[in-house]
């Protein structure tokens, strides 16, 4: 990779919520903390402004890439599909939502959409494009990101395959030095009878850039 050369053997988890994650002894996993936000034993319904609390808060890596230093990959392993995956800046705000700000970008795992200053849930505002192929299963897997810090762009991979551009050059990357980050959602309450497994996203060392193809065919915007 051209230009300054940071792999995920240097990335931690440093800057979110105390209350809603927490962190191993070397920072690299970070880990969704079990919040009980169902009204009574399940299948018992929750209101919206409580099931959606403090879900999806970002999180993000202590190094950032600066402007026009090249490309730059990470990756991730996790252990569920409910969670958000993208890139902030500085001034991303921890209390917030991934990708529902001008300061964070993030892919919607569960449904393929790539969003950027989101504003409501089931609005098509903020979605900039959609990863129409992306299939996650719920236990999770591996994720990568390429980010292009010259282009502006930000690629996504599952277990080695490609997804696609998750964000292009004109989703507002270009210019700005960008932070890995993550929002989690830990697994799901309508589910809690079956245990309470810790939900994680861990960065994953020295791994190589898997090849992309030479059309990007796998978005639909």
């Amino acid at each position: 990779m051209a230009g300054e050369e940071l792999t995920s053997t240097d990335l931690v988890w440093d800057t979110f919520s105390p209350d809603i994650y927490e962190t191993d002894e070397e920072g690299s996993k970070l880990v969704y903390k079990y919040k009980d936000r169902m009204d009574g034993p399940p299948p018992a319904p929750s209101p919206d402004e409580k099931f959606y609390a403090d879900i999806y808060l970002t999180a993000r890596a202590n190094q950032g890439f600066s402007p026009n230093t090249g490309k730059h990959y990470w990756e991730m392993a996790v252990n569920l599909d409910n969670l958000k995956i993208g890139v902030c800046t500085s001034e991303a705000d921890v209390t917030g939502e991934l990708g529902y700000d001008e300061n964070t970008w993030g892919v919607y795992i569960q449904t393929g959409e790539c969003e950027h200053n989101r504003k409501a849930r089931l609005k098509p505002e903020g979605v900039q494009r959609k990863l129409w192929r992306l299939v996650v299963t719920i236990s999770g897997g591996r994720f990568g990101c390429l980010l292009d810090t010259n282009s502006g762009t930000l690629r996504l991979f599952f277990n080695g395959e490609y997804q696609g551009i998750a964000f292009d050059e004109n989703s507002g990357l270009k210019g700005k030095t960008l932070y890995p980050a993550v929002g989690i959602a830990s697994f799901e309450d309508n589910n809690r009878t079956i245990g309470r497994g810790k939900k994680y996203c861990k960065f994953v060392k020295d791994m190589p850039v898997p090849a992309i193809p030479s059309v990007d065919k796998k978005v639909i915007c």
